[in-house]
């Protein structure tokens, strides 16, 4: 914001930190200049923000916006081509990532399904067999009265029916007991199918949670650009909890800064002001159209630090923003009206860049906010903290 403004003043904190600086690598600088530099101290300050943008996204977010404001409210006629190349840089950087991110692809890819199935086992087992040999002795003494242990009592050629019955007795329970040794080793073996079923559950959740968040990635951008028209149809604010055509125009302009703020992600592409622009004049004024409805900027600030409407957009800008102390964003202001309170209207421009009589339209004031807003949250300690 000091760099630019030609009408900064030399005692600005920024100027005053700039010049200690530049007096560490030029120490005769107060033999060749008696009072700051202040055009030099500018170029300064312009080249290093250039060189920190180049490497740092968030500053690059909050380089675009805060130089979209204030350029618009500095005589920069002569500096016209150097701001418009610096800012035509970062912004197409800014722009390339917000794309990136808020573009849906055409298709989605899923890696495949990792899993790798156990090796099998070999059981060793012996194949079962009857014992002949014992079989054919059960079988010899079940046919007649020779043969060791349980022997038939009778010869088939002298009482046949006896015989018969005998033999019968006799040879069942020795087949049985042939066929149960045999079976009794034909169970199976136990098999462990715990662990590889819970390997396979287990790789086929991390394979579905990776699908979907790959789809749900793939698809933030069409919903996030779903959900802004929505917003821009319903006219509803969430942080006033009612309908922006209700409100004031020029507070409802400014909580639909904040509402739009709070939906999009730090790096948006410069598109999201241009529809901000649009829902905002979308809204009813009074007599004579959007044009008759300016009002002047000292008369803006004081309605933001004391209206009631406006204390939702007065706590966010406390949490973003520090106690103000020479030139620095308007939010600064508005989240510590105490101190804004004290400061004259023809002070204005010495703490935010912007002449007191400055007259502004309702989506002039609410695009203002909104890149004020973007620029506070992409610096602000918590979330380059969040981004480390």
């Amino acid at each position: 914001m000091a760099a630019a403004d030609p009408t900064i003043v030399s005692t600005d904190p920024t100027i005053v930190e700039a010049m200690e600086a530049l007096k560490k690598h030029w120490q005769t600088i107060s033999n060749t200049h008696r009072s700051p530099p202040v055009g030099i101290l500018r170029a300064i300050l312009l080249d290093a923000t250039m060189q920190a943008a180049r490497v740092d996204d968030a500053i690059a977010v909050a380089f675009v916006n805060t130089a979209r404001n204030a350029l618009a409210h500095a005589p920069v006629a002569d500096e016209a081509d150097i701001w418009r190349t610096a800012v035509s840089e970062i912004e197409n950087k800014v722009d390339a990532r917000a794309e990136a991110e808020w573009a849906t692809p055409e298709t989605i890819s899923v890696k495949p399904l990792k899993y790798v199935p156990p090796n099998s086992k070999a059981v060793d087992y012996e194949v079962a067999r009857v014992d002949q040999i014992k079989l054919r002795a059960k079988i010899v003494s079940a046919s007649g009265p020779y043969g060791g242990g349980n022997q038939n009592r009778y010869w088939v050629h002298n009482s046949p029916q006896q015989w018969g019955e005998d033999f019968a007795e006799r040879m069942a329970p020795a087949i049985a007991e042939a066929v149960d040794a045999v079976t009794s080793q034909l169970a199976p073996p136990s098999v462990d199918i715990k662990s590889p079923l819970s390997a396979l559950a287990t790789a086929v959740s991390t394979h579905v949670s990776d699908a979907l968040n790959r789809f749900s990635a793939a698809t933030a951008g069409l919903q996030r650009r779903t959900n802004l028209l929505w917003w821009k149809e319903a006219m509803y604010s969430p942080s006033a909890h009612e309908s922006y055509q209700n409100l004031p125009i020029f507070e409802a302009a400014a909580l639909m800064a904040l509402d739009l703020h709070e939906q999009v992600p730090t790096y948006s592409p410069a598109s999201v002001s241009a529809l901000l622009r649009q829902t905002i004049q979308a809204l009813p004024v009074g007599e004579g159209g959007q044009g008759a409805s300016r009002r002047e900027f000292a008369t803006l600030v004081q309605s933001a630090i004391s209206s009631t409407y406006m204390e939702p957009f007065r706590a966010l800008a406390a949490a973003y923003t520090l106690v103000p102390e020479g030139r620095g964003p308007l939010l600064s202001l508005i989240g510590n009206p105490r101190e804004a309170k004290a400061i004259e209207p023809e002070n204005l421009r010495d703490y935010v860049g912007v002449d007191a009589s400055k007259a502004m339209s309702p989506s002039e004031w609410g695009t203002h906010l909104f890149r004020e807003l973007q620029a506070a949250r992409a610096t602000s300690p918590t979330n380059r903290a969040e981004k480390k």
